[in-house]
């Protein structure tokens, strides 16, 4: 008997703060990557959806980003800096 099947896994990859762009609360925005693995004997083989997305630790609100975009994002994170792409500076 064969035993198969699907797992999810989330993992934060970086955390960063600025104005989220569902609530405009400057929050921590986390870079999430979520994918769901195939499973043989309840151990995972290789995934076979990856998802990357911002999460406001504010609201919660979820926004999809594409692979070169988290790699800015990492990579600011990496600086220490916050990103300048598709972020609304704060209200003064």
């Amino acid at each position: 008997m064969i035993i198969f099947g699907t797992r999810g896994m989330v993992r934060i990859l970086g955390q960063l703060f600025f104005v989220c762009l569902l609530c405009r609360h400057e929050a921590a925005q986390r870079l999430v990557r979520r994918a769901r693995w195939f499973t043989l004997f309840f151990i995972p083989v290789f995934p076979f959806l990856i998802r990357r997305v911002v999460s406001c630790a504010y609201c919660g609100g979820e926004s999809p980003v594409d692979r070169e975009a988290a790699d800015l994002f990492l990579a600011e994170v990496e600086a220490g800096a916050a990103p300048a792409v598709g972020i609304i500076p704060p209200a003064s």
